[in-house]
């Protein structure tokens, strides 16, 4: 039996035992440590696949989501980016990422958008982890995210699009060339 077959065959007797209940995480490194695997590398090609399909998604949520988006809402969102960026505080910073693009997508009121997303966004995490994206790009994500709001308030449905777009092109950039680095340098995410 092949090692993928083992942790499939694993995860599901621990699912069907209600080992895992029904909704609950399953957190991928407790399984690893538990079947002594290592973690599939993540490699420069599928940064960039896991990227180009977040930003086709992404960017059509915004384009459905940009008139339910109020501005109580962007208040919200830029007062935790402003006060994550002056206190230095990486973990906020994290958190209204993660709300603006929430937002983003919850707004465009489409269920299978919202579970597509969770899958990608399991894998970016897993991204995130593996490199030094949040404090090597703190200034610039900062930036970007400020530029999204003030297009989304200045009601720019283009203008919200392109800066979206720019952002997601960006992260992905910089996640593409800290994948290769980790690949070269034998650094994977753990």
């Amino acid at each position: 039996m092949s090692r993928k077959d083992e942790a499939y065959r694993y995860l599901r007797n621990a699912i069907v035992t209600n080992r895992y209940p029904q909704n609950a995480p399953i957190s991928e490194m407790a399984v690893s440590e538990e079947l002594g695997m290592s973690r599939t590398p993540i490699t420069p090609y599928d940064v960039e696949e896991i990227y180009e399909l977040r930003v086709l998604l992404e960017v059509w949520a915004l384009g459905r989501s940009f008139s339910r988006i109020t501005p109580a809402e962007l208040d919200h969102l830029e007062e935790m980016f402003r006060q994550g960026y002056e206190r230095s505080d990486w973990e906020l910073l994290h958190e209204a990422d993660r709300s603006l693009h929430g937002l983003i997508t919850e707004k465009a009121g489409s269920k299978r958008l919202l579970e597509f997303i969770s899958v990608l966004n399991a894998q970016i995490e897993r991204i995130r982890s593996a490199s030094a994206l949040d404090k090597n790009r703190s200034s610039l994500s900062y930036e970007e995210h400020l530029e999204i709001i003030r297009c989304i308030r200045a009601g720019d449905r283009e203008k919200s699009l392109r800066a979206l777009r720019a952002h997601l092109r960006s992260v992905a950039n910089s996640a593409i060339e800290s994948a290769k680095y980790n690949e070269v340098n034998g650094k994977y995410s753990s």
